[in-house]
């Protein structure tokens, strides 16, 4: 490697370290999301450590290289565990960290164990030895595969929390995640990047090449920049979540084994909680409230809120989310339709119609209508010219 190149990845690696110390330090002093941010940021320092041991161990600091290769290697096999852990509780899954989950960090503590025989058993010169070389590739390949599986399978859960909060929530813009959902997979395809290249130049498939490296170091810059703002612009949600979970947890415990309880609640019981539910939406018009949920409609209404459900699903083939912003876009509607507010700004009919944000309400009113609402008033206003 020539020298310009030797010292592009030092700056590299040493502006990726000091930005991922940057962000843990907000983590740690930020209230919001206080226990899911010590996950990501336990997943930013081992994540960012690996490159930074590297560029130590150049410096022939032994003691420290040592000590921050013992941390950052046997490391690798827990970064997917600590992506998986956050999902879990932002999302309200995981509510509080229990002693039998240490279970998911057994290749870890094995790993770490394993490193440190390796290096007292092989002459004082590790670097050097053939064995060292076998067993470091042997744990980082498992590590590297017990990561990678771990980040699939929140995919998964975050795929299934997607689904959930559609069911409970009628606004989604604070409780989506979307930003996790993009992280994530750059997560997965940063590590089997990282991983490919590992395995290829160690068989002699490829030649070690600097340029991989460099991009790896990049694509874990641009992961912590995307992190930081979305990381530190993310309400507060783990309380709400919890909340969601045990309400749904208490649904299907009283529910019984089948997953709508059909036995508990038959058609002719839904046909009359439907006529409940829509007389109820069209007098009272609870949609009007952005933050109401679910659990919020089924007390007004005095209705198990796993009825209430089954009802939307079952006579509507509607979720929850869907099913009251179609009454919050026909309240819109109506007041768009209404020659007074032809002059009324369309953010302010978004917060009448129950709407919290501009671009929500953009979004769903384009989607059940067809057109913005400014395309919807001004065709509007044209016909009501050619009426006149």
């Amino acid at each position: 490697m020539n020298e310009p190149m030797r010292q592009f990845l030092d700056f590299l690696t040493i502006a990726e370290f000091s930005q991922a110390v940057l962000l843990i330090f907000i983590l740690s002093v930020m209230d919001k999301n206080k226990k899911a941010n010590i996950f990501f940021a336990a997943f930013l320092f081992i994540f960012s450590l690996n490159y930074f041991s590297f560029f130590i161990f150049r410096l022939e600091i032994k003691i420290i290289s040592f000590t921050l290769a013992a941390i950052s290697l046997p490391g690798i096999s827990i970064t997917g565990v600590f992506i998986y852990f956050y999902a879990l509780s932002i999302t309200g899954l995981l509510e509080k960290f229990r002693f039998r989950q240490l279970i998911h960090f057994g290749i870890y503590f094995a790993s770490l164990i394993f490193f440190i025989i390796i290096i007292y058993t092989t002459d004082g010169v590790p670097r050097e030895s053939p064995s060292f070389h076998k067993a470091l590739f042997t744990m980082i390949s498992i590590g590297l595969i017990n990561s990678i599986s771990y980040i699939a399978y929140t995919i998964i859960v975050l795929n299934r929390y997607y689904n959930r909060i559609e069911n409970y929530y009628s606004d989604l813009d604070k409780m989506n995640l979307k930003w996790l959902m993009r992280l994530t997979p750059l997560s997965f395809i940063a590590l089997a990047f990282w991983c490919i290249n590992f395995w290829f130049s160690h068989f002699g498939i490829i030649q070690k090449n600097p340029l991989s490296l460099g991009a790896n170091i990049i694509i874990l810059i641009i992961i912590i920049f995307i992190t930081a703002y979305y990381l530190i612009n993310q309400p507060e949600i783990f309380r709400q979540n919890i909340e969601m979970n045990h309400e749904i947890e208490d649904s299907d415990n009283s529910a019984g084994t089948e997953k709508y309880a059909r036995q508990n609640i038959d058609d002719r019981m839904q046909d009359e909680y439907l006529i409940r539910l829509q007389t109820f939406m069209n007098e009272q018009k609870p949609y009007l409230d952005e933050n109401i949920t679910i659990k919020d409609l089924a007390d007004e209404l005095q209705i198990p809120s796993h009825h209430l459900s089954i009802v939307i699903n079952n006579r509507l083939n509607k979720n929850f989310y869907t099913f009251i912003n179609e009454y919050r876009i026909k309240e819109a509607a109506q007041i768009l339709d209404d020659p007074e507010n032809s002059e009324a700004n369309i953010i302010a009919i978004a917060f009448r119609s129950g709407f919290n944000s501009k671009s929500t309400f953009n979004s769903v009113f384009k989607k059940i209508t067809g057109q913005t609402p400014s395309e919807y008033r001004s065709r509007n206003n044209f016909k009501s010219e050619l009426a006149s």
